[in-house]
């Protein structure tokens, strides 16, 4: 048996002011990913940088390859990170 006009309407208002705010959640959490990405990318150049400007080469070399570490373990921590919600809120 179908269901009554109105109930099928309210139904369908539900769904939609659901789905809005899923694909809202969703957006910010792309945006709050992509800013992460990019802090992890200027902490890794800054340790970079860093490296560069010391007058020691055995901290200048360490710290280079610190600031590449950390910059690109940041950025995959974040994606993973990202990943796992994703798949929490049902996106994936």
């Amino acid at each position: 048996m179908p269901l009554p006009r109105e109930i099928r309407e309210e139904m369908e208002r539900k769904r939609v002011e659901e789905h809005q705010l899923a694909a809202r959640d969703a957006f910010w959490a792309h945006v709050r990913t992509a800013l992460m990405c990019v802090a992890w990318s200027c902490v890794g150049l800054v340790i970079m940088a860093w490296g560069l400007h010391t007058t020691d080469p055995y901290l200048g070399e360490l710290a280079w390859r610190g600031g590449v570490i950390v910059g690109y373990a940041g950025i995959l921590f974040t994606a993973v990170r990202a990943y796992a919600k994703a798949r929490e809120r049902g996106d994936v």
